[in-house]
């Protein structure tokens, strides 16, 4: 066969032509049909999403809105997408730069077009066009939309957790409802018809107490106390209101006497011409004899109104919705009680249950909805009727009451359903224990003792350390590193797990400063003998010759030997799967990342070594692109 010059230069130019064309697609945005910041998530395994997607680590109650890149972040107006959640990890998944939105040229595209590679090799970008101070403009971008939050001064155990005021939990997707018996998130994460997760619940408690801390004081109008507030209610057929004092509760209440049926009527309390603008709290003290409920009748104004009942009513049943009822049970406890809940929740929760509900209240928002009025059924007696924009100490309270009444004889809160991290390879059963519960709980309750003086609180945390001196093969949290490094586990798996929460697990800090923070609440109030406490400590430890070397310094020693192992040089691990099971390893995501920095910069703040701060840093720049040498 004769080759031609002609041939050779015709055959050369197609193949630089096609070489041309594929690099060029290799730097090529993602497609428009696939988000930027889902992509990521593309790339992974189906399995590797399942055993990242169980928990968001950082739920706020922060809203992302519009922007094909990242939308404006906003914490003024809270809407519940139905069938989604309003904490920013599950509306667009988290919790870029540092939480910045993309505007302007940036969230058309148009400018993106000038890093298309990088782009295409992380599959998330995050940010905003800035103005610097000489005029000039500049986009500034992150791998995350989640946010680092360096620490307002030193940690005390009494003052706020983390970042926890931005934590939203009973709005998280995973979330059925607020429990109408005790008043705690009834969680869906591993069984769908619902059960008490005792993290969701610490992590409850410990939000509304930040939020109590942080925001001003909630506006609120009392509706009805039997005294000096009188409200004017409206008596059907066969109903009777009338105020008397009473011995029991040594204060005037509210005695009435209605039909139990709602469809028969009432004692009515109209509530349109009362100013509840974003007062939606509802709380009162009450007392219910048989099938007595009480009724809350809303309004949804979007584009057309829509109007909906919310009963509350003596059943163990959790939620149930029928046509335009939502239906909460209150449990079958006699005796007087506080019941307090959030509307603009339980109407979100109440249609997120129901498919009818689901597509007439598509973002149910605090502006958008109105109380309308409130009913009383059956035959009973209330006082303290209050509308509040907020009753975070109520919440609070609900969370360690919870954790006081179901403390285990191990001084732990098991996990009623099994979990499978990997099939077949790491499992739990029902029953199991978590550090990361025994930890956060620890941490509420230590607040629950010092904001109410109730020393049951301490010594319900004091007991929770019992479980790490018990190893995680006899049930415990407790496992080893080779090399005698103590580790305590979220999930206690045989072989281990090593997830990394910084915070999360004793040594990466919820555990450690649970603990940090028994000892010295305890010594500073002398309310447990602070010896036992120390003993404790010394138990968990192993080693009784040395009282200074706690669970705390435990922790912080295996920390620092073992945390390089999670730097992967452009991002960090959720755990050392691939070294105990030899499975791939398990990359977190861009907003758990944010999570261990947020985390580490609170241990700095504790412990100076410069291998936390270090890693804090070099882990904060691997989001802007940053990576470490290569050969």
């Amino acid at each position: 066969m004769r080759v031609t010059v002609r041939g050779v230069l015709v055959g050369g130019s197609v193949g630089v032509l096609l070489t041309t064309v594929l690099l060029w697609s290799q730097c090529r945005p993602p497609a428009p049909h696939l988000p930027m910041h889902q992509a990521a998530h593309a790339h992974g395994t189906k399995q590797q999403q399942q055993q990242q997607l169980h928990r968001s680590p950082l739920q706020t109650s922060r809203h992302q809105a519009g922007g094909a890149v990242g939308g404006e972040d906003t914490y003024v107006e809270v809407e519940y997408s139905v069938g989604g959640a309003a904490d920013a990890h599950h509306n667009h998944h988290h919790e870029g730069g540092d939480g910045a939105s993309s505007e302007g040229r940036a969230a058309t595209g148009e400018r993106l077009s000038e890093i298309p590679c990088v782009i295409n090799h992380e599959s998330e970008v995050y940010g905003r066009v800035e103005q610097k101070p000489d005029g000039t403009e500049v986009f500034e971008w992150s791998h995350s939309y989640s946010r680092v939050y360096n620490p307002q001064g030193p940690y005390t155990p009494t003052g706020t957790f983390l970042n926890f005021e931005l934590y939203n939990v009973e709005a998280r997707e995973r979330v059925k409802c607020i429990s109408g018996t005790e008043g705690v998130p009834m969680s869906t994460q591993w069984q769908s018809s619902g059960y008490t997760y005792p993290i969701q619940i610490a992590q409850f408690g410990l939000s509304h107490y930040c939020k109590h801390l942080t925001e001003s004081s909630p506006k609120r109008i009392m509706i009805e106390d039997g005294g000096e507030h009188q409200a004017s209610w409206l008596e059907g057929v066969n109903t009777k209101v009338l105020r008397v004092a009473d011995p029991m509760v040594h204060t005037n209440v509210l005695k009435f006497k209605a039909p139990e049926s709602s469809s028969k009527g009432g004692a009515i309390l109209h509530l349109a011409k009362i100013p509840t603008q974003n007062m939606l709290v509802l709380s009162l003290n009450l007392l219910l004899h048989g099938n007595a409920s009480f009724s809350v009748t809303v309004e949804f104004q979007d584009k057309k109104t829509e109007v909906v009942t919310i009963h509350y009513i003596r059943s163990e049943k959790i939620l149930q919705v029928l046509d335009r009822h939502i239906y909460y049970g209150l449990g079958e406890q006699t005796g007087w009680r506080t019941v307090t809940r959030n509307l603009l929740i339980d109407v979100h929760k109440g249609a997120t249950s129901s498919p009818s509900l689901r597509k007439k209240f598509k973002k149910v928002s605090r502006s958008k909805l109105t109380i309308v009025s409130l009913s009383l059924h059956g035959e009973g007696s209330v006082t303290n009727i209050t509308l509040a924009s907020a009753e975070h100490l109520h919440h609070f309270y609900d969370a360690a009451n919870w954790l006081l009444k179901h403390q285990d004889e191990q001084g732990g809160w098991s996990i009623p359903v099994p979990r499978k991290v990997i099939s077949g390879v790491l499992e739990l059963g029902a029953g199991w224990y978590s550090a990361m519960a025994q930890g956060q709980a620890m941490s509420l309750l230590i607040r629950a003792a010092h904001h109410s003086g109730d020393s049951r609180y301490l010594k319900a945390a004091v007991r929770a350390t019992s479980l790490f001196s018990v190893n995680a093969t006899r049930g415990g949290v407790r496992t080893y590193f080779p090399g005698g490094y103590v580790w305590y586990e979220e999930y206690p798996t045989n072989p281990s797990l090593f997830v990394l929460n910084v915070l999360d697990s004793i040594l990466s800090a919820f555990r450690c400063m649970g603990m940090a923070e028994v000892v010295e609440v305890t010594v500073a109030w002398g309310e447990v003998d602070p010896t036992f406490v120390l003993l404790r400590c010394r138990q968990v430890r192993g080693d009784s010759s040395n009282i200074s070397g706690d669970l705390f310094e435990d922790g912080m020693r295996s920390l620092k030997r073992l945390l390089p192992l999670y730097d992967t040089g452009w991002g960090s691990l959720y755990d050392l799967r691939h070294f105990t099971t030899h499975v791939p390893p398990n990359r977190a995501r861009w907003d758990y990342h944010t999570t261990h920095i947020t985390q580490l910069l609170l241990l700095a703040s504790i412990d100076t070594d410069p291998v936390i701060s270090s890693t804090a840093q070099r882990w904060k720049d691997y989001m802007n692109g940053h990576r470490s040498k290569h050969n």
